[in-house]
C-alpha cells in the first residue's frame, strides 16, 4: 500500500470513534481509581467525566504514548484535589452501592472484591491495588504515578495483599 493510501485510510477514521473506544477501554480504570480515593459514587462519576474531557483537550495538541498511565495519573491527581476540597463533605457509600458498579465490572464477584478493597485498605493501599490488579499497571508505572520509590510501592502492595488475605479469611 502506498504512503498516500495509508494517509487516506487514516483520515477516514473518525477521531470521535477513536475517542469513544478509548473511553470504552479505560473507563473502568479511571472510575476505579477515582472511587478508591473518594469512596463516593457520584464524585467518582464526576471525575470520570472530567478526566475524559481533559484527555480530549490534551490530545488535540499533544501525542500520548501511554494513554492508560496518563489517565491514571490525571485521575489520581484530580480525585486527590477534589478530596482535599471536599474532605468534610464526603459521605461514603450509600445503600445502592453494589447495584451501581457497572463501570467496574459486570461480574458480581469482582464487585464484591472491590468493595472489600475499599473497606479494608487505606487510600494509598487502595490506589496501588487498583492500579495493579484492576488497571494492570506495572509496579514501576505505579511508582512513577504515585511519585514514590519502587521499593515503597512494592512494600505497600505486599502489605495490602496481606491485609486483604487476612480480612477475607
Amino acid at each position: 500500500m502506498s504512503q498516500t493510501s495509508v494517509h487516506q485510510l487514516k483520515t477516514l477514521v473518525d477521531p470521535r470513534d477513536e475517542f469513544k473506544q478509548l473511553y470504552i477501554d479505560h473507563k473502568k480504570d479511571v472510575f476505579a481509581m477515582a472511587l478508591s480515593i473518594l469512596r463516593d459514587f457520584e464524585l467518582a462519576e464526576d471525575i470520570l467525566q472530567e478526566v475524559f474531557i481533559k484527555l480530549y483537550q490534551y490530545s488535540k495538541s499533544n501525542k500520548l504514548t501511554n494513554v492508560k498511565a496518563w489517565l491514571i495519573r490525571v485521575t489520581r491527581n484530580t480525585a486527590l484535589d477534589l478530596y482535599r476540597k471536599k474532605k468534610r463533605e464526603l459521605t461514603g457509600f450509600d445503600d445502592q452501592y453494589f447495584e451501581r458498579l457497572e463501570y467496574i465490572s459486570e461480574d458480581p464477584v469482582e464487585k464484591i472484591v472491590l468493595s472489600q478493597y475499599l473497606a479494608l485498605l487505606d487510600s494509598g493501599e487502595r490506589q496501588i491495588i487498583i492500579m495493579k490488579n484492576i488497571s494492570g499497571l506495572k509496579h514501576k508505572e505505579i511508582a512513577k504515578i504515585m511519585d514514590m520509590p519502587l521499593g515503597t510501592v512494592l512494600w505497600k502492595y505486599r502489605m495490602a495483599l496481606k491485609k486483604l488475605k487476612k480480612g477475607l479469611e
